[in-house]
Formats: structure tokens, C-alpha cells, sequence
């Protein structure tokens, strides 16, 4: 019995090692295409080596979740002044919900997105209170910052949905915008970063 276990248990893997390698499935194919056998796959490995390790595939989901919410509980002010350090957080955190975009799903699904920002938020406020801003007014602060940043993902995630044959007819502007430079400009795709960034500064402009 015990020899068939360590077989199971398959020799040299870990528990660690099939989280990581489900983190790669999944942002690679989405949670849809986290499968036991396909993790086994990616693993060169036997389905029963993955059940010995994570259990089945929730607690796997739960295992994934967990990971994303340490990752995301890491944060790291960086910045002389409080308001370079706040705008360095409100960028840290919109760099990682576009970095994981499956596993900040998961955590949704799993009803953590709340726990997710808390963080985020507890850094924000301190950063405001050093600015001598506290109470409901830091509240309010915190939550436009972060409407901010997460309309900045979505908005940025609905653009790499676009079709790729999505152009723009540059003839219904004709006799409408004398502006060549301003028509060219219109044509591209907008500079979601620079977007983000001239939002944020006009955003703690008004509220600090």
C-alpha cells in the first residue's frame, strides 16, 4: 500500500510545482481550460500524482486563488512623496489585475474581488493620511482611485476583444474635420497607458 502511494505521489513533484503549473495553464488558456488531465500533461505526469498533491480541482481553484491574494497583498509604495507613492500603487495595481486576467476571474467567482483590493486600499490610506487627509473624505479617495484603475482594465480588455478587421472609415469624417493630424490621431487606437496616466493625475489633482 505504501509503495503504491509514493507511485501516486509521483517522485520529485510537489504540491508547489503543480500550483505553478496550473498559474501557466490558466493564464495561457483561461480557467475553462484547467483540467486535471491537461495539468497532468503539461506536467508529464499521472492525473493520481495531481490529486495526491492539490486534491481535486477546486481546492486547486483555491489554491490558485490563495496565490493571487498573497501576490496581490505584496505592495510596495515606491516614491519621495505621498502622492508619487499613491499614483505608483493605483499603476501597480491596474499592471496586475491586466497580468491576470484568469485568476482575478477565479478570485471573482470565489466572491474574494473585495478581499483582492484591501491591500491596495490599507497602503492608499495610509500614504492619504500622512497627507492629513482621513475619515470618509480618505474613503472616497481610495474608492475613485480604484474606479479609476479598474475602468482602465476593462475598458483595456474590451479593446483586445476587438475583431482585428475592426478599421475605421476615415470617409465619414470628411467635410467634418479639417484637421489631418486630428484625424490620424482619431484613426489609431487610443494610448491606453498614457490614458491611464493623464486620468490618474487629473483624478489626485481634484481629490488631494
Amino acid at each position: 500500500m505504501a509503495q503504491a502511494s509514493r507511485a501516486a505521489a509521483a517522485p520529485g513533484l510537489t504540491s508547489d510545482d503543480v500550483v505553478e503549473a496550473a498559474l501557466r495553464l490558466v493564464e495561457r488558456d483561461g480557467a475553462a481550460g484547467l483540467t486535471m488531465r491537461r495539468l497532468a500533461e503539461e506536467l508529464g505526469t499521472a492525473v493520481t500524482a495531481i490529486y495526491w498533491h492539490v486534491g481535486n480541482r477546486d481546492a486547486l481553484v483555491d489554491l490558485l486563488v490563495e496565490r493571487l491574494l498573497v501576490e496581490m497583498g505584496d505592495v510596495h509604495p515606491v516614491g519621495r512623496a505621498p502622492r508619487a507613492r499613491i499614483a505608483g500603487l493605483a499603476a501597480e495595481l491596474r499592471q496586475r489585475l491586466l497580468a491576470r486576467p484568469h485568476l482575478i476571474a477565479l478570485a471573482d467567482q470565489r466572491g474574494l474581488t473585495r478581499r483582492m483590493f484591501q491591500p491596495v486600499q490599507v497602503a492608499v490610506a495610509q500614504e492619504l493620511a500622512r497627507l492629513g487627509i482621513t475619515g470618509r473624505r480618505a474613503g472616497t479617495v481610495v474608492q475613485m482611485l480604484q474606479c479609476h484603475v479598474v475602468s482602465s482594465v476593462v475598458l483595456a480588455r474590451a479593446v483586445d476583444r476587438s475583431p482585428s478587421d475592426d478599421v475605421v472609415d476615415v470617409q465619414a469624417w470628411e467635410g467634418k474635420l479639417d484637421d489631418p493630424e486630428l484625424v490620424e490621431t482619431l484613426s489609431a487606437l487610443p494610448d491606453l497607458d498614457a490614458a491611464f496616466s493623464v486620468g490618474l493625475d487629473a483624478l489626485l489633482d481634484r481629490l488631494l
